[in-house]
């Protein structure tokens, strides 16, 4: 059974905060990019990182369904 990755959906709604509102934005986000950001935290810097790799991989929902095993 998966379960929504709650850590994943509050980074993309911050992402949205800062107007990086499609896959191609998020896709072309640099580390200054990321940094810039206001509070943005280690962790959350990992999540935009694996969402930039899941939208390279068209993988999206499964990375935002994360498997209870693995989450």
């Amino acid at each position: 059974m998966s379960k929504i990755n709650n850590k994943a959906v509050k980074t993309i709604a911050k992402l949205l905060e800062e107007g990086f509102t499609t896959e191609k934005d998020i896709l072309a986000m640099t580390m200054d990019d990321i940094l810039l950001m206001p509070g943005v935290s280690l962790a959350e810097i990992a999540v935009i990182n694996n969402l930039q790799k899941a939208i390279k991989a068209n993988k999206v929902i499964s990375y935002l369904g994360e498997d209870e095993k693995n989450g």
